[in-house]
């Protein structure tokens, strides 16, 4: 990348056949192109593999056997050799300037981290719901708990000096959202993370597609990832996580139809990458 720093882009991936491709052409495709790309494959059982044929030689090829997302971002981040390092999901695609404003993030030394928000291809209403996961984020990004202490794994990038810091002392047991982790951990050991609500990336809304139940736990994780640091965060970060998750419990029925609708049943939920339920 020009100016400044080498950008290392890390994709876990689980049998992500449908996703993958697309989400590897965006990162392949960015304006100011990416020092390496490192997918990390976790045991995938469709055609994954089929699919990182194609981009043999322009992509590094990993494998994690221990399953959860958790070690495969490890073993992506760990073997990265950029300054500043991406993670991103399988099921993002994004714009092409998205490595230029990551760039210009950390082109601030205070900086150790930085995320943002998304939006949703295949839900219809997609920009509306956008919108809110938007909101949402920017209110969560507010100092009234003080530093920032999450990160969102669709669309992040940390410094590598930070990772190598705090990846000593990262929780693996997959209990709580890795995301999440990494961002307390980060905070507790004095890193700043910053929120930029220009740095977009689009994902799917697959997960809606869920069982109640299945969701409902997916999205206590990150309240239990905050209850069991409790001694690390600030009291508000535990209540912003409570009401978040119980006002989209209270949405599920709208969000559900509103991916049906644009999905048609077509695509499948995606199993919890943390537990693989």
């Amino acid at each position: 990348m020009a100016g400044v720093t080498l950008l290392s882009v890390v994709v876990p991936v689980f049998n992500e056949e449908a996703f993958l491709g697309s989400c590897l052409d965006a990162v392949l495709g960015q304006e100011e192109p990416v020092h390496e790309v490192i997918v990390v494959d976790n045991n995938s059982t469709d055609r994954t593999w089929e699919v990182l044929d194609a981009y043999r030689g322009r992509v590094l090829i990993l494998r994690e056997p221990r399953p959860g997302v958790q070690h495969a971002r490890n073993r992506g981040l760990d073997a990265a050799s950029g300054a500043v390092l991406g993670r991103i999901d399988a099921d993002t695609r994004l714009p092409p300037d998205w490595s230029r404003r990551v760039r210009l993030a950390f082109e601030d030394s205070g900086v150790d981290a930085v995320t943002g928000p998304v939006g949703y291809y295949d839900v219809a209403l997609g920009p509306l719901l956008g919108l809110g996961d938007a909101a949402i984020r920017w209110a969560w990004s507010r100092p009234v708990i003080g530093r920032m202490d999450w990160l969102f794994g669709a669309n992040m990038a940390v410094r590598a000096s930070a990772w190598r810091l705090v990846r000593p002392v990262l929780c693996t047991d997959g209990s709580a959202h890795e995301d999440i982790d990494l961002g307390i951990h980060l905070r507790a050991a004095g890193g700043h993370i910053a929120y930029d609500p220009g740095l977009r990336a689009s994902t799917s809304a697959r997960r809606i597609a869920d069982r109640f139940g299945d969701y409902r736990r997916y999205l206590l994780m990150s309240e239990a990832g905050y209850r069991a640091h409790r001694a690390m965060v600030p009291r508000g970060s535990l209540v912003r996580a409570w009401l978040t998750a119980r006002l989209l419990l209270v949405l599920f029925p709208v969000l559900r139809l509103l991916f049906e609708l644009r999905s048609g049943g077509r695509v499948r939920s995606r199993k919890n990458p943390m537990s693989r339920r």
